[in-house]
């Protein structure tokens, strides 16, 4: 409402309708701005922490392997079955002799083979898991396999990966192969080739097994050499009794 004073118009304070459409578009313009910063900043912290989460658990899942594999005894047993489907392979790694300690429900137990596997499963990757027997599972120098028996326990050590492949290097060739049954003696190395994610990039990843002896054929060759290399103590003759004393060809040892 306008007012006079004397010849002149008085404006009223306040703010035209124009006004105040522009401030609350540019305040709505501004507030938009921050709430895309705001979510692009929560969706970044996300993703680095799910992806430092990622690479933990690959780095233990890797790291479990290698120490299993760095610390098998000389007189293991390592078999590797690879099963050829139309879409990928599926590894069976068995270790015997391998001395593993575990607790299965409270339990403690003692197994004297294990055996990492691989199952599909329905999104199109596969379960790594292992498997814990309390007999043997192949034949070795010291004992005859079982038949096929159930776990003792087993644990998924991976979930979902989308490729989980082995193969052994033979020492005598040095050849990568994908099936290994050769008694009494251990691959050089174990290639993993893995894609842990859809999509994601191929790691190619060596695990050394170190040469050791067999404790079982050690203790053999020490009871052949200390065979080999006992002396036989001649009996002496009883004064009075006369006779001469026998003598052992090749110098008195047998």
């Amino acid at each position: 409402m306008r007012g006079y004073t004397g010849n002149n118009f008085t404006q009223p304070k306040g703010y035209l309708l124009l006004e105040v459409i522009l401030a609350m578009g540019l305040a709505a313009a501004l507030l938009s701005g921050i709430f895309a910063i705001a979510t692009g900043s929560m969706s970044l912290a996300e993703k680095v922490v799910e992806e430092g989460r990622y690479q933990t658990r690959r780095e233990a899942f890797l790291n479990f392997l290698g120490r299993n594999f760095e610390q098998l005894p000389g007189n293991a047993v390592v078999e590797l079955v690879t099963q050829d489907t139309s879409q990928r392979f599926l590894p069976t790694l068995t270790i015997q002799n391998a001395p593993v300690s575990f607790a299965f429900a409270g339990q403690p137990i003692s197994a004297q083979a294990i055996v990492l596997t691989t199952v599909p499963v329905p999104s199109g990757g596969v379960n790594v898991v292992l498997e814990y027997y309390e007999e043997p599972l192949l034949d070795d120098e010291d004992s005859l396999a079982e038949d096929r028996q159930e776990p003792a326990g087993s644990i998924i050590l991976y979930r979902d990966i989308w490729r989980f492949e082995l193969r052994v290097l033979d020492s005598r060739t040095m050849e990568w192969i994908s099936d290994w049954d050769i008694q009494g003696r251990l691959p050089l190395q174990i290639e993993l080739n893995a894609v842990f994610e859809p999509n994601g990039e191929e790691v190619i990843h060596y695990f050394w097994i170190p040469p050791k002896t067999n404790p079982a054929a050690l203790m053999r060759s020490i009871n052949q050499q200390q065979q080999g290399t006992g002396t036989t103590t001649t009996p002496t003759p009883t004064p009075g009794q006369g006779g001469a004393t026998p003598s052992i060809p090749g110098g008195g040892t047998r």
